[in-house]
């Protein structure tokens, strides 16, 4: 079992590379987007004080320069915003902050819109709604997406009737609102789908991934990180891993054939699935080893192995086979994991699931040892020491 420990950890350690890798990736989106903050507040100071702006309006100045102090703040929060999470479940772990940001930028343009008194002026800064819409398109739900793109079209169309109403020609204000809206809705709508499709692809390439092909079950990268959500979610509650495999599993592939095998394969996996419950995290982790992970007390852990144990499989071309099980029993840590955290603490379980398996294989197969506990089911013989358990693995 050593050597499989050994895969753990550099699975552990290719995770924690991605996990890195994306961290800084979703770091240079932050700063953008905050530095984007910070330029629109440089662009409404300057609209302060150009000749086309306020004209020396105290009220549109005042309101100016209120919404430009705004983006002093706004650009800190989004910097300390995890946009990852945000892009990938539109929703902040600041509840309701992706939703508030894009009401925030739209009020804060409008405002800009309606102080400007150079309405040329004011339609070049309607443009700004693209890139606000840049966001909407990647960070908030549908419903989110579509109100801003009606409110962005309704303030061009109000621009443009404001321009007509200040003598501008009929086809001059046509062709400018109609480009806006191209740049406004466009940037939103092409952005959304391809930031859709994207995750779609993703998803599936995700699943494909953690799912093992034969059983479809989780395979052992989907298994590892779904326990170490579920230590990470659920701190201080009675925790079982157990690990199971194919009794005598290579005399099966050479006696009935690779096929016959995977059917025996098939068949544990539907064994396995049918014994827990929607909660538990069934996996086949690579052969004929399997692993189940669930929030369980011994009790409730045993009843579940003995419901495993005692099914005899049989295939279609009448071999038999049996699982062995072995269970490591403990509590999940409690307050706050890492990820570190729950991995050591996985690859702790896993070496005590795994010794508790070679003592039910050498107690006679098809039975379970909750590790430090008897040997259940028709076993003969005594567990073997430590040593022997380290030096060899019986099929």
């Amino acid at each position: 079992m050593t050597g499989e420990i050994t895969g753990h950890r550099h699975l552990y350690d290719d995770a924690d590379h991605v996990l890195k890798q994306v961290r800084m990736r979703e770091r240079h989106v932050r700063i953008t987007i905050s530095v984007l903050v910070a330029v629109c507040g440089i662009l409404g100071t300057i609209a302060l004080f150009t000749p086309s702006g306020t004209q020396g309006s105290a009220p549109r100045s005042i309101a100016l320069g209120i919404a430009v102090a705004t983006t002093i703040p706004m650009a800190f929060a989004v910097s300390r915003v995890h946009l990852g999470v945000i892009w990938w479940t539109k929703q902040s772990s600041l509840r309701g902050f992706n939703t508030a940001f894009v009401l925030w930028a739209d009020a804060v343009l409008t405002v800009a819109l309606l102080a400007i008194t150079d309405i040329t002026l004011a339609q070049f800064c309607a443009a700004i709604f693209a890139v606000v819409g840049s966001y909407v398109a990647h960070f908030v739900r549908s419903p989110v997406a579509y109100a801003h793109m009606i409110y962005s079209s309704i303030a061009v169309g109000a621009l443009g009737i404001l321009s007509w109403s200040n003598g501008t020609p009929i086809l001059s204000v046509v062709f400018t609102t109609l480009a806006l809206l191209v740049v406004t809705n466009g940037t939103t709508a092409l952005h959304r789908s391809y930031t859709s499709d994207f995750q779609r692809s993703l998803k599936h390439q995700l699943i494909m991934a953690n799912t093992d092909s034969l059983t479809g079950l989780l395979n052992r990268r989907g298994f590892l990180y779904a326990t170490a959500t579920m230590l990470r979610r659920s701190p201080a509650r009675p925790f079982a891993l157990l690990t199971a495999d194919v009794d005598r599993f290579k005399g099966i592939n050479d006696e009935h054939g690779h096929a016959t095998g995977d059917d025996v394969l098939e068949r544990v996996a539907a064994i396995l699935q049918g014994a827990t419950d929607g909660q538990a995290i069934v996996a086949r982790l690579g052969g004929d080893e399997f692993a189940i992970a669930a929030l369980a007390d011994e009790a409730s852990v045993r009843a579940l192995a003995e419901r495993i144990r005692t099914q005899l499989i049989t295939t279609r071309k009448g071999a038999t086979a049996s699982v062995s099980l072995g269970i490591a029993v403990g509590v999940t840590p409690a307050g706050h994991m890492s990820s570190a955290d729950a991995n050591a603490f996985i690859r702790h379980e896993f070496e005590v699931a795994d010794d508790a398996l070679f003592d039910a294989k050498a107690a006679g197969r098809g039975t379970y040892v909750v590790a430090g506990r008897p040997t259940f089911g028709p076993a003969t013989g005594a567990p073997p020491d430590s040593a022997d358990r380290r030096g060899r693995e019986p099929a």
